[in-house]
């Protein structure tokens, strides 16, 4: 018996490491296929050292200037892009170190991906003044930016933006209930195949549907992000702090989207964590008004977190109201 069960976990150890290395080769070659075209026809401008993706669109006497979430790319904005960009000048991008963008090894904080976006806007020569519209983390990202920009930006909108409140003031449960996986098993996945594997049959997120284009994106492509989106997970409580400097954006015209959709609560299965989440989602985006002195809150029904996937067009509206009003086209 004792010799039966040997046997046995000495061939299931046998057959686990033939499938790793079986799934490391088949990772290694689904690699190998994508950037054999992944870079054709893209546009990249240098930013201390290192070559930096973006997509530029547009003609016009203003510049909407897209910044992407927490280790997001420049794809989640391509449909609200290709809508806004035949009334201005638009830029999309990926930050150092996320998709193709090269790292540059510097941290990620605020003040650096403050300069590396004044940086991007001005080698690519976009005009003034600037629409600045980001997602979730952007609002933290953008401080230093809005601070020294203040009389060259026209209006701002934060599309469900993070708020440093949320950190703060969850308690234990909610925080244990938001925790994504430890460092290495993230990295074991993708290296070794299963996470481009399993999310070939599954979605991502509640948020992103299966057919949808960004879906394949973030599934075929996130081996070339996951490292920096790890440095920015681990940096996101000195940038929350750091962003605490710049209370205020004066009277710059100020959007605040807010994702009202229950999706977004979906993965909590206890209610009281529910019902706790869902509070300080909410106190979260209306204290954020208090930014700029001519606020204005919007409620996105149809959409939780992700508003450019699931309320996209109440985005476009959004932008192209603050179009009209700040660069009159």
């Amino acid at each position: 018996m004792i010799k039966l069960m040997l046997s046995f976990l000495i061939w299931s150890l046998i057959i686990v490491v033939v499938l790793l290395f079986a799934g490391v080769i088949f990772e290694q070659y689904s690699r190998w296929r994508l950037e054999r075209t992944a870079f054709n026809g893209k546009i990249f401008v240098e930013i201390n050292g290192k070559p930096l993706h973006y997509v530029k669109k547009g003609h016009g006497n203003c510049t909407i200037v897209f910044q992407s979430g927490m280790g997001s790319s420049h794809r989640v904005w391509e449909e609200i892009q290709d809508s806004i960009s035949p009334h201005a000048v638009t830029i999309s991008y990926d930050r150092n170190g996320l998709m193709l963008s090269e790292d540059t090894g510097i941290p990620v904080t605020n003040d650096h991906i403050s300069h590396e976006l004044q940086l991007l806007l001005e080698k690519t020569k976009c005009p003034k003044p600037y629409i600045l519209v980001g997602h979730s983390m952007a609002s933290v990202y953008l401080r230093p930016f809005i601070r020294r920009n203040v009389q060259d930006i026209s209006g701002i909108i934060l599309a469900e933006a993070a708020n440093p409140k949320l950190a703060k003031e969850a308690s234990p449960e909610l925080l244990k209930a938001l925790r994504i996986p430890p460092d290495w098993l993230i990295k074991s996945v993708v290296n070794t195949g299963i996470y481009r594997a399993v999310f070939s049959f599954i979605p991502i997120s509640r948020e992103i549907p299966f057919a949808h284009p960004l879906h394949r994106q973030e599934r075929d492509f996130f081996y070339r992000s996951y490292h920096k989106v790890l440095e920015e997970l681990k940096n996101d409580s000195l940038n929350f702090k750091d962003a605490e400097k710049y209370p205020s954006f004066g009277d710059i015209p100020l959007t605040v989207i807010m994702g009202t959709s229950e999706v977004r609560y979906a993965g909590i299965k206890k209610s009281s964590i529910k019902d706790e989440f869902r509070l300080l989602v909410n106190e979260g985006q209306h204290e954020l008004l208090k930014l700029s002195s001519n606020s204005q809150l919007v409620k996105a029904q149809n959409s939780g977190h992700l508003l450019q996937i699931n309320d996209k067009e109440l985005l476009i509206k959004e932008i192209n109201k603050m179009l009209k009003n700040q660069c009159f086209y």
